[in-house]
């Protein structure tokens, strides 16, 4: 049956419609697809510019840490001094295991200790023979621990030998104290007398909890910092509970590519005087 007019005008107009949607739709998709490149584009660059800025903050963050690292280590060095200072100034450095003289080194030692509680956790003074006087901080008791113990042999031994080896303090490889693996360390200075004859050792097992809590000010949004010496054994981690101090994570990726770095790059990433010196066993080290 044949169309009529109205008809045929009908399909002509319906055609035309659906051409001009076709044409609409070519339309969009040509406008749309710069848009979405150039979307595309622009978050490209702005990744990019959060990961630079990101970099440079951990930078930022890994020297401000290490300097107060390293001004934490002088200052708790300079107060070992002071009190090797005040021994001699009192006349007590020659032969602090005298029995006259006992009561007075202790005395000494609990002010010391007393007065820098956030740090010192113990403090010992012995003579040439090894044998001398502490004081501590509540109940803890470095004969106690065998791990500290064996440390302040260490210690002794170092100072004993401290002209020979050219060394001005020990101080030994981290410690974790029970029973919450708080993150410490022995240090030592020799005590001598006017003609620099060896008279005996200044030792103290020093808290890494100031650290430890600055750690845990920078460990934000995802962020792990912590803290490693040159042979990648962990000195302290914000997360005591689960990372050990003394531990081995010489496989950590960004420990590993630290350590495989030249010397002299390695001096570039951290403050000046945090260099390390192996002798006697590794008894005597810095920071790195």
């Amino acid at each position: 049956m044949p169309l009529d007019a109205k008809t045929r005008w009908e399909y002509v107009r319906a055609g035309r419609v659906r051409i001009l949607w076709l044409v609409l739709g070519a339309l969009l998709l040509v406008s749309a697809l710069p848009i979405g490149l150039y979307h595309r584009q622009v978050l490209q660059l702005s990744q990019e510019k959060l990961v630079d800025t990101e970099r440079v903050q951990q930078t930022d963050l890994t020297r401000s840490l290490a300097q107060e690292i390293q001004l934490f280590e002088a200052n708790l060095t300079q107060q070992l001094l002071s009190e090797r200072q005040i021994l001699a100034l009192t006349g007590l450095i020659d032969n602090v295991e005298d029995p006259s003289a006992e009561p007075k080194v202790t005395r000494l030692l609990e002010e010391f200790v007393s007065s820098n509680r956030s740090t010192f956790l113990y403090l010992t003074a012995v003579g040439k023979s090894g044998k001398g006087t502490s004081a501590s901080q509540g109940n803890f008791r470095a004969e106690q621990d065998p791990f500290v113990a064996r440390a302040l042999q260490r210690a002794f031994v170092t100072c004993l030998q401290s002209q020979q080896l050219q060394v001005v303090k020990f101080r030994s490889d981290p410690l974790a104290l029970a029973p919450e693996n708080r993150p410490a360390f022995v240090v030592a200075v020799p005590l001598e007398d006017v003609n620099r004859n060896f008279t005996g050792m200044l030792a103290a097992v020093v808290s890494l909890d100031a650290i430890v809590r600055r750690l845990q000010e920078a460990s934000v949004r995802g962020r792990t910092v912590f803290l490693v010496d040159h042979n990648g054994r962990l000195v302290a981690h914000w997360d005591t509970k689960n990372f050990v101090p003394g531990a081995d994570v010489s496989s950590n990726a960004l420990v590993a590519r630290v350590k495989a770095l030249p010397q002299e790059l390695r001096n570039g990433l951290y403050p000046k005087g945090q260099e390390t010196r192996d002798r006697d066993d590794r008894n005597v080290q810095h920071f790195s």
